[in-house]
């Protein structure tokens, strides 16, 4: 059974649980915005890391090819959705 985005995000959503998440998918090719309040403080490169860490397996086993991640704090994404 392949994953999907709507695997992805519940996935993510038991690590980030007060976290807005949303992902899409073409086939193994995942992009996902993870905005939380854990971020806060951290470079880009960290937020990413963290996320690539939960999902370090799923890409060891194929179920996810290539990940595009956008981590964002609350602040962030609020001046970002309303661009």
């Amino acid at each position: 059974m392949s994953m999907n985005a709507d695997d992805l995000i519940a996935f993510l959503q038991t690590h980030f649980p007060d976290a807005f998440i949303q992902a899409a998918n073409q086939g193994t090719k995942f992009d996902v915005r993870v905005v939380d309040a854990s971020f806060e403080g951290k470079r880009a490169v960290q937020r990413q890391q963290t996320v690539y860490a939960l999902v370090n397996d799923k890409i060891a086993s194929g179920d996810i090819h290539a990940l595009n991640i956008q981590a964002l704090t609350p602040a962030e994404w609020d001046v970002q959705s309303q661009g």
